[in-house]
């Protein structure tokens, strides 16, 4: 306190002077009409730029709040968002499955329903596809999937939201196919190669066919109804015995842009399941 008080009593001369000045100044503001406009011109000025200042700066602290915002609200629009393009895919995938040729061709004893891809592998020699329907929608394994090219796989396992399908290109996939034009039925089986093609195996050597010719369903599984398209004959060979043809099939669907896809199921597939598995109790004679 001390220290303030010589303080002040040292620079006394200069303290006197800011205020006489300051009185002169009050004097000349109040009593002269010019002065005192351009004072509180420029003192307005001032303050409405120190103002501005000050606005801009509580603005910049509150940003993070403002962007708070803005991200839970820009999330919510996406969510919308994302909802209705599901819709749309689903109407479009409806209004497809009506109009399709392949499904006008499904003969009756078979239901179907559409389903969206949300997962596909094809670097591995047993690819999977995942679909965003499952038991809930009713899905059931050993439904058979294709689109509007031609078949995809067999479903393999279901839960109560999503289907896992065992494709063609997988090599523990079998389905029974023939060369259209031709009675003889014969497995489909892919080689872990080429996802492009796959391999028609102990065709009879009297089946008559030609590269070119269309691979179709044989019809003859609970799963697939007859004559749904495969793909075509491009190349014929002599199985390694020499008592069969293996032929190579270039599929019609293109597993790369795979997104939307139909399940068709057999509407007896239990019944016949059951009757066929009891064959193996079987026995004859006496």
């Amino acid at each position: 306190m001390r220290a303030l008080f010589d303080f002040l009593v040292k620079h006394n001369d200069w303290f006197l002077f800011l205020l006489l000045e300051g009185i002169s100044l009050v004097l000349l503001v109040r009593f002269n009409n010019y002065q005192g406009a351009t004072f509180f011109t420029s003192a307005g000025s001032v303050a409405g730029n120190v103002y501005s200042v000050f606005m801009d700066a509580n603005r910049y602290f509150h940003l993070k709040k403002e962007n708070d915002g803005l991200l839970a609200q820009n999330l919510t629009l996406t969510r919308e968002l994302s909802e209705l393009k599901e819709q749309l895919v689903e109407y479009r995938n409806k209004e497809a499955l009506q109009n399709d040729s392949l499904v006008n061709s499904i003969r009756s004893g078979y239901n179907y329903l559409t389903a969206n891809v949300i997962n596909n592998s094809l670097n591995s020699v047993n690819n999977f596809i995942t679909l965003n329907k499952g038991s809930n929608d009713g899905v059931r394994s050993e439904m058979g999937v294709f689109s509007s090219d031609g078949i995809v796989g067999v479903v393999y396992q279901v839960s109560a939201n999503r289907a896992l399908v065992i494709p063609l290109l997988n090599t523990k996939s079998s389905v029974s196919c023939r060369v259209r034009g031709s009675e003889s039925f014969c497995s489909l089986s892919w080689d872990g190669g080429d996802p492009r093609y796959s391999n028609l195996i102990d065709l009879p050597r009297y089946a008559q066919f030609a590269t070119g010719d269309t691979v179709v369903t044989s019809g003859f599984s609970s799963i697939f109804p007859g004559d749904l398209p495969v793909g075509t004959v491009e190349k014929i060979d002599d199985s390694a015995d020499g008592m069969f043809y293996t032929v190579r099939v270039k599929l019609f669907v293109d597993f790369s842009s795979l997104t939307s896809v139909f399940l068709v199921g057999n509407d007896d597939y239990t019944e016949q399941s059951n009757l066929e598995k009891n064959k193996k109790q079987l026995k004859v004679g006496s």
